[in-house]
């Protein structure tokens, strides 16, 4: 795939200094460390007053039963935490990898399912 255009610069920038919420959602075999997320929470934490960004991350592993009753909980324990805080602005990053061969998601570290099957599985 070939993506034309064109780089510019300018001589001045704006930053937008609201609230934001940084959010990783990010299957359990893959490394964290120096992510994109991460990086990004990092540097605006420049801009924003450190009571106003937050990073939020949660590891996947949807292996077993318990797995995913152990996910369900982290989730709503951090919209628990996050229910005071008032962020303007969310970014949303989901590290995952597919199979090679057919492109299916990773729900753990050794399986995958289809996007049918991932698509099906959220209610409209």
């Amino acid at each position: 795939m070939k993506i034309q255009g064109r780089f510019q610069m300018i001589s001045q920038s704006q930053v937008n200094t609201d609230a934001l919420l940084v959010f990783h959602l990010i299957l359990q075999s893959l490394e964290a460390t120096g992510s994109p997320p991460h990086l990004l929470y990092q540097f605006m934490q420049s801009f924003i007053c450190s009571s106003e960004i937050i990073y939020e991350e949660i590891v996947f592993n949807m292996e077993t039963y318990d797995k995913v009753i152990s996910y369900g909980r982290a989730v709503n324990d951090m919209v628990k935490r996050l229910s005071s805080h008032e962020a303007q602005r969310v970014v949303i990053f989901i590290t995952n990898h597919c199979d090679e061969d057919r492109g299916d998601l990773f729900v753990s570290p050794g399986s995958c399912i289809t996007m049918m099957e991932v698509s099906e599985s959220w209610p409209l």
